[in-house]
């Protein structure tokens, strides 16, 4: 988490690598995480700016939520079809 406050510190003077670290650095982070950077009152505003700027990018693909939906719905679905089977 260190990482992406110092990034989100220096945001927007950042470069392409650095960008794309804290990018996929802050997708990595729990919301406790997030919540405590938010909390901050320095960090919360280069946070805010980092969402307008990046918000498409830092959005959760729907392919990877429904597989979160979808994958343990289907084994409990063939679970119960093989323990009544």
């Amino acid at each position: 988490m260190k990482d992406v406050e110092a990034l989100l510190d220096r945001y927007p003077d950042l470069g392409k690598h650095e960008l794309a670290a804290l990018m996929r650095q802050f997708r990595a982070l729990s919301l406790v995480d997030k919540a405590v950077i938010m909390s901050d009152v320095r960090l919360s505003r280069k946070l805010s700016c980092f969402y307008r700027d990046h918000e498409l990018d830092l959005q959760t693909p729907l392919a990877g939520f429904a597989l979160y939906i979808l994958l343990p719905a289907a084994l409990a679905v063939a679970g119960v079809h093989l323990f009544l089977g």
